[in-house]
């Protein structure tokens, strides 16, 4: 009889829960020295200013469930985010779909595409750490799954125009800051969800430490005073949408972090409770065309190791409305301002996400016009080519039909 009160109280507290939800951080490190990526080839890692991490959110209705996990990471390609969610799926009843992995594209941690090895023709990616990476994410996702627990979902929404800015066109930038807070029965924080879009690259070329930048310093500050785990999920940040900053060091990157914070904070006094109504998640499979001759040779020579046959690579996009209160766009790399906004402009509640660099990086994103220019002519050069952002567009709004 007592075993059958309890599981009637276990069972009473879901059902009467708003949502269901987990989260879990596990380190992601390398614990040796590795190619950093961005910002020039043959720049090897001397030491840990502070641990990189995987951290995952599960998220239930009751029916509908997902995980949306945030990496420490330049970036992953579609084959090797898909080898980890096909594992994490099948250990916990999950279609590799149900699982959004986006990156924060730091610039002071390991090169996980290739780009940034010992010269431009070397692959900088060292297959044991990817291989580690895979485990890790695995590990975090099973983590955030058995330790879900009744929850209540509140959104909030200001902006910050002081931490970044686009070094292309200063009057173009999304400067919003757009927050899902996660809480348990009693009120306590679980999960702290930040979309903003900036380049976590406050530290530059001289530095050879492991950092994940200012996104270590704005965890710091929410989860002190807010408590939870904060996860950042990076926004339009293409073209350059970059940090305001006066000189590249780890105060800098502090002051930033901690500007970002306050903002979080002042966003969580205007929140609103998400009310219990089914999560909408769906998925559409895109094929994008690779006119970047650079690319094509980059795979040819296993610089970037993805699969390029045809000329074409295999990616996704997810759509979410979370109780018709907030929904989210994910996009596969770093769209510039004008594709996020024009993308963001196909959400119709008060509180939008665009998540870049989800489940895939196939660089930047520019609008067809841009491709013609010269101010945008190193995006340019590191882009599938000018028919991705139409493309992208027209399956945002399939998946919102």
């Amino acid at each position: 009889m007592k075993y059958i009160f309890v599981l009637f109280l276990f069972l009473s507290l879901y059902l009467e829960a708003d949502y269901i939800a987990g989260v879990s951080r596990v380190k992601i490190t390398p614990q040796y020295s590795v190619y950093l990526a961005g910002l020039g080839n043959n720049r090897k890692s001397e030491g840990v200013h502070d641990d990189i991490y995987a951290t995952a959110l599960y998220l239930s209705d009751g029916k509908t469930r997902l995980v949306i996990l945030s990496l420490d990471l330049i970036g992953l390609f579609y084959e090797d985010i898909e080898k980890a969610r096909k594992e994490a799926g099948r250990k916990n009843s999950l279609q590799s779909t149900d699982i959004i992995i986006a990156c924060s594209h730091l610039h002071s941690g390991p090169d996980t595409l290739g780009l940034w090895g010992p010269n431009e023709f070397t692959s900088g990616v060292e297959e044991k750490y990817l291989q580690f990476v895979q485990q890790k994410i695995v590990e975090a996702i099973d983590i955030a799954i058995k330790s879900a627990k009744p929850a209540t979902l509140k959104v909030g929404q200001t902006t910050n125009s002081e931490v970044a800015y686009n070094s292309r066109d200063e009057n173009l930038l999304d400067p919003t800051v757009t927050m899902l807070f996660v809480e348990d029965k009693n009120g306590k924080s679980i999960a702290n969800i930040v979309n903003y879009a900036c380049h976590p690259e406050v530290l530059w070329s001289d530095n050879k430490l492991i950092t994940s930048d200012f996104v270590h310093y704005l965890r710091e500050l929410t989860e002190r005073e807010i408590g939870g785990v904060t996860l950042f999920l990076n926004g339009a940040l293409g073209g350059m949408v970059t940090p305001k900053v006066k000189e590249h060091t780890f105060a800098e990157a502090k002051r930033i972090g901690e500007n970002l914070g306050q903002s979080i904070l002042k966003a969580k006094e205007s929140q609103e409770k998400i009310e219990k109504t089914k999560i909408i998640h769906r998925v559409i499979k895109i094929k994008l065309p690779v006119e970047n001759p650079k690319f094509l040779l980059a795979a040819q020579l296993e610089i970037m190791k993805r699969n390029m046959e045809g000329q074409a690579v295999d990616s996704e996009m997810h759509f979410l409305d979370i109780g018709g209160k907030l929904q989210i766009l994910t996009n596969p790399g770093e769209a510039l301002p004008k594709v996020g906004l024009a993308l963001k402009s196909l959400l119709s509640t008060p509180y939008k996400m665009v998540i870049g660099l989800a489940c895939d990086e196939i660089g930047y994103i520019l609008p067809e016009e841009y491709f013609a220019t010269q101010i945008y002519a190193y995006e340019s050069s590191m882009s599938l080519g000018p028919k991705t952002a139409k493309i992208l567009l027209q399956a945002g709004k399939r998946l919102l039909k």
